[in-house]
């Protein structure tokens, strides 16, 4: 299975995966991510993971 491989500096933890807001603010020791525009709540690694699912900016590992 490929794995997506994304910069080391994409902000995928600080975006939300809902709208793409960017949080500029957010904390390592937040383990939630919520959103302040569309208030979209997830688990901060998940709405990462989506993120880097879903980005263009991308490389293909196998």
């Amino acid at each position: 299975m490929p794995v997506h491989l994304t910069g080391r500096f994409e902000p995928t933890s600080k975006l939300c995966h809902q709208c793409g807001t960017k949080k500029v603010s957010l904390k390592l020791s937040e383990r939630t991510y919520h959103c302040p525009n569309c208030n979209y709540t997830n688990d901060r690694d998940l709405n990462a993971a989506l993120n880097i699912r879903d980005t263009k900016n991308f490389v293909l590992a196998y």
